[in-house]
């Protein structure tokens, strides 16, 4: 996750000096700051009963800066656990039902969701993790009505023309995708038309493609994708249309960031990279390619305590 701290605008390499003197900054000044027990109730260990779970936030650009974890012990000492850089989404990427799973390594979680508009299991690296804990040690999960926020850092990027399409063709687009969501929906829960018109659709496309790529480049017959990236499980390669997008800056070392809402089949996340790492020019209508590390805010419902 180091390697991403770029993209909110640390480009030079940091020393392990340095990176502690940030983490003070943030515990000393934080934006945000959040704490709960660490263990579930009627499971907690004499030890566990005094501990609590905290994490610390810090802005140095709009809706992105630093974020430190850690524990406070029975004698109110903290202890650093981890801090990763976070860009805070601003939309709804999604309303599908969400496990979380803690990490091995730390007190880190991962969210994981099957979105059909994106025909992968989406795993991110959660970033309310506090809120949750609270929730699950109220005993308050599986809690109903969630929906996700999703954001995503880039160390790499491309900006890439758009596809021209007319009004009518985009109408037909997107009644075949919601079409398709439905059939994979039905497919599913068991539905073996529907497993068959999937099919049936996917060989269609193959043959198409298959006769067009020889006149053709691939990114003019790809309007977007959505594919897991290498062997992290929260790193996923995108390509998708720039609905909005602004220029910002970390106002601690000045870099010159841009942040970007980006739509990948139908799903909507911001994503923020450094300028210095972005080749071309990014505006509204144009398509962002590249790798993000994706994160996300489980949106709960009810109100956490």
């Amino acid at each position: 996750m180091h390697k991403y701290f770029r993209a909110i605008g640390f480009s030079e390499p940091m020393t392990k000096v340095g990176q502690q003197a940030l983490i003070n900054e943030v515990l000393l000044q934080p934006s945000y700051r959040v704490y709960t027990t660490k263990s579930v109730k009627g499971e907690e260990s004499e030890s566990d009963s005094d501990t609590l779970l905290a994490e610390f936030r810090m802005d140095f650009a709009k809706n992105c800066g630093v974020s430190v974890c850690g524990e406070f012990d029975g004698m109110d000492r903290f202890s650093y656990d981890y801090c990763y850089p976070y860009l805070a989404g601003s939309h709804i990427s999604t309303l599908e039902d969400v496990t979380v799973e803690q990490r091995i390594f730390n007190e880190s979680y991962a969210g994981i969701c099957d979105d059909m508009k994106v025909g992968v299991t989406l795993i991110f690296h959660l970033q309310n993790v506090v809120d949750y804990v609270k929730l699950r040690n109220a005993n308050a999960l599986p809690s109903c009505g969630t929906s996700v926020s999703l954001a995503g850092l880039a160390s790499e990027g491309t900006i890439m023309m758009p596809i021209l399409k007319t009004d009518k063709e985009r109408q037909a687009k997107k009644r075949e995708n919601v079409q398709r969501v439905k059939l994979l929906n039905a497919a599913r829960t068991g539905d073996e038309a529907a497993m068959e018109n999937l099919t049936l659709e996917d060989m269609d496309t193959y043959a198409v493609i298959s006769q067009k790529i020889q006149q053709e480049d691939v990114y003019s017959l790809v309007d977007s994708y959505f594919m897991p990236y290498g062997v992290e499980c929260d790193l996923y390669s995108v390509l998708g249309e720039i609905r909005a997008c602004e220029p910002t800056r970390n106002r601690l070392t000045d870099e010159e960031l841009y942040l970007m809402t980006v739509d990948c089949n139908d799903l909507l996340f911001d994503v923020c990279i450094n300028k210095k790492d972005l080749y071309g020019e990014p505006a509204v209508g144009r398509r962002f390619k590249g790798v993000v590390w994706m994160q996300g805010t489980i949106n709960f419902p009810q109100a956490v305590q």
